[in-house]
């Protein structure tokens, strides 16, 4: 009986921390693609619009410290509880906004509040998880569907409804997966756990300055990329597609979606990886194979733009499972999700500064020439900082049964 209880809830939280994954993306790229149709709606600029977003970005990073250490010290699940409600809210107060001041506000909330998910809500898969690795690859996919259904689901709405359901109905479903996890925390159906349920051992303390040393360098460059790609793909789409291939929101939309959510895949594969490969290998080869192509994107259209989009998307994807498991390897359970809050203020709270640079080099130049030569350049450091990690995987004790 209690292991069936065990079961239900493991099962319980890895389907809404994977649920929460998939909307803490989905809701911070909703406005990537909304903001190449509101500039007619508002009358403003593309690169003025898409600095709105900005400080809710910064947040969705800088926020995720604070965040991680109420997780650790008064409830993971009522964590995400708050999660689902804000960036519901969020996303409904822009649904609603009749100016960039409102535009401004909802987003902001969007970013405060999602930023609960990423130290948290991997905390809480990690602890439940049996295979860590491959839990985590999993954990990324619906993470990466989020932002690949966004786009497709913009350019519908804008295309044959209006913006503002693209924001309105999304914040109804997260109000309501919210109201679903309070309701099962109250039940007592799911409670907090106080270690893993694998057995990964004492964190391992020998390399823990020079890990998270160079941990800081790859993930801020990670935030800086990342963020900087997903948020100007729509635009690098609209500019590079000929009209051919897309000449509607909604075909936009699509082809965005589609190059996110096949790129996704590399989650799991990485994930698979990080269960065998120790995480230096794994950081090396994929940030090295992005190098060539952040240089020569903004030259490319058609379908060598979108192949070239996708790889350097999967190429990203594919490390962060055995970039989590390193963070779990090296912080004591009741720091985790703290340590998690650290990370994701660097790759998140940098990525957040990243979209407004991009705005304002877009607006500058009239595309995002320089922006993809400095994103090379941090693909180059990155690649360098990871030859300083430990050679050998973390040596995690892996359970037999579900994940």
């Amino acid at each position: 009986m209690a292991e069936h209880s065990e079961q239900r809830q493991a099962l319980t939280a890895i389907l809404f921390s994977n649920v929460g994954h998939s909307f803490s993306h989905m809701f911070t790229v909703l406005y990537a693609t909304a903001v190449l149709y509101l500039p007619k709606v508002f009358d403003m600029p593309y690169g003025e619009l898409l600095g709105l977003s900005s400080l809710g970005l910064v947040l969705f990073g800088v926020a995720a410290l604070p965040a991680g250490w109420l997780g650790d010290r008064w409830s993971q699940i009522g964590m995400m509880v708050i999660f689902f409600l804000g960036v519901g809210a969020g996303a409904i107060v822009v649904g609603l906004a009749e100016g960039p001041s409102g535009l401004f506000i909802g987003l902001t909330l969007i970013g405060l509040f999602a930023s609960i998910y990423h130290p948290v809500g991997i905390a809480w898969v990690v602890a439940w998880a049996k295979k860590q690795g491959m839990t985590l690859g999993i954990n990324g996919v619906f993470g990466n569907v989020g932002s690949a259904i966004a786009p497709v689901f913009v350019g519908l709405m804008i295309d044959y409804v209006t913006w503002r359901a693209a924001f309105i109905i999304p914040g109804a479903l997260s109000i309501m997966a919210g109201a679903g996890l309070l309701f099962v925390w109250r039940a007592g159906w799911i409670k907090d756990v106080t270690k893993d349920r694998a057995s990964t051992g004492a964190p391992d303390s020998s390399a823990f300055v020079r890990v998270f040393i160079v941990l800081t360098i790859t993930m801020a460059c990670t935030g800086f990329v990342y963020t900087g790609l997903t948020n100007t793909m729509p635009k690098l789409m609209e500019m590079g597609l000929s009209a051919a291939m897309a000449s509607s929101y909604t075909e936009i939309g699509v082809f965005v979606g589609i190059v996110s959510g096949v790129a996704s895949l590399s989650s799991i594969f990485g994930g698979w990886m990080a269960d065998r490969y120790s995480a230096r290998a794994i950081y090396i080869v994929f940030w090295v194979l992005q190098i060539p192509l952040l240089f020569v994107i903004v030259s490319l259209s058609d379908y060598t733009l979108l192949v070239a989009i996708l790889l350097v998307l999967s190429f990203m994807l594919a490390f962060a499972a055995a970039e989590n498991m390193l963070v779990a390897h090296y912080t004591p359970f009741r720091w985790r999700a703290v340590a998690y809050g650290a990370k994701f203020v660097l790759a998140l709270g940098v990525g957040g500064l990243t979209v407004h640079l991009a705005g304002w080099l877009f607006d500058k130049d009239g595309d995002f020439g320089t922006l993809f030569a400095l994103f090379g350049g941090a693909a180059i450091l990155a690649a360098a900082a990871a030859f300083l990690l430990p050679g050998t995987r973390p040596q995690v004790a892996v359970a037999a049964g579900a994940d």
